[in-house]
């Protein structure tokens, strides 16, 4: 690694004194250039990570398993740069709810979300990524958006999500700011140039409808018609045009109303780049107009962040210049086209989208169409090559109940987001669509998607070392806990301090200690633990006990900021089920009449039968409810990251200062409010009395959340009949919507009541967390059907295994029990070969399968 970064400086060196000094020809300079980047791509090689989830919805109170691939981003194969793996589960508004750290073996982990069934339901984003996926100026993270229904009940197929109007002093989720009616251009290559034609792309969107169908005429500003233009698929589509200094007007018609919008303004000189990418060649023209400079410039084809391929280009007006490229000798996926100067300054960039060779195929046999309440199942998987041998090979597999379980055809896969929407910018919806076949409509398609979600993620500058580059983040090997301690007054970093550290692990204490260093930084090995930790770290001087002038921080707060959601994720379209419904009712009709059979005879009527029948209801509608919640915060984790970077807050009044404007508190005469009312207080299921608010709003340390309701709707008449039994008469019951609640949830096994949990001066008292175990899904078994027919079992997800292992001959047999309806599958299975081969299928008993 050394050796490879003295190489890169070196050329750095090389490549600067030719520029500022004898101006090296342009053949010198790029093949400085290219030998640079090719430098950094083997210095900085990235990763990215996929997870495979067993469905694509869940309930309150469900379990969300996963399996995490983590490769290089180069060749798709398994990464062993990074150990841990960080797994976020984040809510709607935006708020990291849970978080997990995956321990990868050479790039595989599994691992499992447990929703409490007191948690709100909403849209949550599950992110994943290491630390070294965010040491980049363009960080990549893995985002998959899932619905998370109210709990329900009965057997009818409710989806139902409550949506929450949320203080606006709370931090929270940014929105996609769009009008009533949005239409972006996105001209080929990044820019226009006067006199030259480029092909466009653009976008319709509506805010109460998402991407639109939309067409419409572009004029010059004078009137003059230039062309019409149409989406093609999921409101893009392009059209050419030649600029003129005047920018042209697009005009269309939504809804009954006429809009206008501006293409972006030409500049007067410059360079054009397109691209045609047909079967089997990526051919390449760069044009430029008479009023541009004439110079020599070279076109890079990279594929992350390495290039590939690069050719000089010195053009002349009228006279383009072109070359073509073999699909063959690139590798798969999104490719990187860059036109670029002898400075080093990208003037023209675009993405293509290679096609990879020979997927492997994944085939599923000797399934039902439908199976019978808490009957077997066996699915035998078959792996193969493209030539169809047999491949031995591991898969992570999920069987789910077809009717009961949200199903979107072309939806995410391993294939889909390693080669593609991993590369893109924005939601991509559906992006199985763009390979269901190798038609030129469809390569139109995929490739007006690269020109309107295509953007920078590898900069060309910092390949080349025109700028420099320092890591954001460092690798991570093993899991290591970071910090540095610092003076509380002067915040002067502390070096040689001695720290003691205290970890309560189960029923036994674990003591350690450390010493910081010559800038006051310390680590703390975690390898070797699991889950969340409660520890004390104590900083001390020689001859000293403690050392009181002492901040304690750690470096743990690395989180990307979190992202708008796309209008789909919010509203998804599930494909409908009623083929499916259907013919699982007629199935239901046949079953029960199996049952009262026996040997021939047909049995008594009066005879009970307790088949479970399933609801007729297809509804795949969200019902949408409202909840009088104001905001809610994650007390632990507040004060934590508030520490972490300094602040002393030791109070909850200190703490609800620095986290809502809405909260008042009147030193005057030591008196809160909250939206200008007093605060009423609620903790294990009553409202706090006058002398226990008193002594529990010093305790910050022993809370893990406060909830924040509006008027008093959602206190329940258990908390006043409490409140009434332990005669706390500080609070007016009957006046109760002139207060402002506040729910109090302690940490599990403080009394914040009764204990003095605040950290001393010198001291930090936190929770750290270790790898997270990973769980062993559970899948009954019903040997005797009739044993078992009055067993409630709900499970949607049927079978769930991260590692299945087929034989020698590629095949591997699947068994497990049904739940108790009847119901058609939908079986998923993906797989990434230790040489890079992908193979994805989603596949339905019913018919239908991608």
């Amino acid at each position: 690694m050394k050796n490879k970064r003295f190489l890169f400086i070196l050329l750095c060196s090389i490549l600067m004194t030719g520029v500022h000094g004898e101006n090296p020809p342009a053949k010198v300079v790029f093949e400085q250039y290219m030998n640079q980047a090719q430098t950094f791509a083997e210095t900085y090689p990235r990763e990215k990570a996929y997870l495979h989830f067993d469905n694509t919805s869940y309930y309150v109170g469900d379990t969300i398993w996963f399996k995490a691939y983590v490769t290089l981003a180069e060749k798709q194969v398994f990464s062993s740069i990074s150990r841990p793996l960080y797994v976020e589960l984040v809510d709607q508004a935006g708020h990291i709810t849970d978080k997990q750290i995956i321990k990868l073996t050479q790039g595989e982990g599994n691992g499992q979300f447990v929703l409490s069934k007191s948690m709100l339901s909403g849209y949550y984003e599950v992110r994943a990524y290491t630390r070294w996926m965010l040491a980049f100026n363009e960080p990549h993270y893995f985002s998959r958006t899932f619905p998370i229904y109210q709990l329900s009940n009965s057997d009818q197929l409710e989806r139902s999500i409550s949506t929450y109007e949320l203080s606006p002093s709370m931090e929270t989720r940014p929105e996609e700011t769009k009008e009533k009616l949005s239409l972006r251009f996105f001209p080929e290559g990044g820019q226009l140039v006067e006199g030259l034609t480029s092909q466009v792309a653009f976008k319709a969107e509506s805010k109460s409808e998402g991407e639109i169908n939309l067409s419409g005429t572009l004029y010059t500003q004078e009137g003059q018609e230039i062309t019409s233009f149409e989406t093609l698929h999921d409101g893009m589509g392009c059209f050419e045009y030649t600029p003129s200094a005047k920018p042209a007007i697009a005009k269309v018609n939504y809804h009954g109303k006429d809009y206008k919008f501006s293409l972006p303004k030409a500049l007067p000189n410059g360079y054009v780049l397109k691209i045609n990418n047909n079967a089997g060649a990526i051919s390449v023209e760069v044009a430029c107009n008479a009023s541009t400079p004439q110079d020599t410039l070279a076109v890079f084809v990279n594929h992350q962040g390495r290039p590939y391929a690069y050719q000089l280009i010195s053009c002349q007006v009228n006279k383009p210049q072109s070359f073509t490229l073999l699909s063959r000798k690139l590798p798969p996926g999104v490719l990187q086209i860059s036109l670029i100067n002898r400075a080093g300054n990208t003037i023209s960039e675009r993405f293509v989208f290679s096609s990879p060779r020979a997927p492997l195929q994944i085939s599923p046999n000797g399934l039902k169409t439908i199976y019978a309440p808490y009957a077997p199942i066996r699915c035998e998987l078959q792996v193969n090559n493209a030539l169809g041998e047999p491949i031995p090979s591991k898969l992570s597999v999920s069987i789910r109940d077809a009717l009961r379980s949200d199903y979107s055809a072309y939806d995410n896969n391993l294939f889909t987001d390693l080669l593609l929407t991993s590369d893109l910018k924005g939601y991509i919806h559906q992006p199985g669509y763009y390979f269901t076949e190798a038609s030129p409509r469809k390569q139109k398609e995929l490739d007006i998607l690269l020109l309107v979600h295509g953007w920078r993620k590898y900069d060309m500058s910092q390949l080349i070392g025109t700028t420099p580059f320092v890591a954001n983040q460092a690798p991570e090997s093993q899991l290591v806990l970071y910090g540095q301690v610092k003076s509380t007054i002067l915040k002067n970093k502390l070096k040689n301090i001695d720290l003691s550290v205290m970890v309560k692990k189960d029923a036994n204490i674990i003591t350690g200690q450390t010493v910081t260093d010559e800038n006051g930084y310390f680590s703390i090995p975690m390898e070797d633990f699991e889950g969340e930790l409660e520890a004390i770290i104590q900083t001390r001087r020689a001859g000293k006990e403690r050392n009181k002038d002492a901040s304690i921080f750690i470096d743990r707060h690395f989180s990307p900021a979190v992202r708008a959601y796309g209008y789909s994720e919010l509203h998804p379209k599930w494909n409908s089920i009623d083929r499916w419904q259907q013919q699982a009712e007629k199935f239901d009709s046949l079953y029960m009449d199996s049952v009262r059979r026996a040997d021939g005879l047909y049995l008594l009527d009066e005879v009970e039968i307790k088949s479970k029948r399933r609801s007729k209801s297809t509804n795949m509608t969200t019902k949408i409810n409202e909840q009088s919640i104001d905001a809610y915060y994650d007390i632990r984790q507040s004060v934590d990251k508030l520490r972490d970077n300094g602040k002393v807050v030791t109070t909850i009044p200190e703490l609800m200062e620095k986290l809502s404007p809405l909260f008042y508190w009147d030193r005057t005469n030591d008196t809160y409010t909250y939206r200008q009312k007093p605060i009423c207080y609620i903790m294990e299921n009553r409202i706090l009395s006058e002398t226990e608010v008193k002594m529990m709003l010093t305790e910050v340390d022993g809370l893990a959340s406060i909830i924040i309701g509006k008027g008093s709707g959602g206190i329940s008449d258990e908390i006043i009949q409490n409140t009434k039994l332990s005669n706390s008469n500080d609070v007016n019951i009957s006046e109760l919507d002139k207060y402002s609640i506040f729910y109090l949830i302690p940490l599990p096994r403080h009394n914040v009541l009764n204990k003095h949990e605040t950290a001393a001066l010198g001291t930090r008292q936190t929770m750290i967390q270790g790898y997270t175990p990973a769980l062993e899904y559970y899948s009954p078994a019903y040997p005797d059907k009739e044993l078992y027919k009055d067993q409630v079992d709900k499970r949607r997800t049927l079978y769930w295994n991260p590692s299945v292992q087929t034989d020698n001959n590629g095949k591997v047999v699947i068994e497990c029990y049904n739940n108790q309806y009847s119901t058609p599958l939908i079986i998923q299975a993906e797989i990434l070969s230790n040489d890079g081969k992908i193979g994805s299928m989603t596949y339905s008993t019913m018919g239908a399968s991608q």
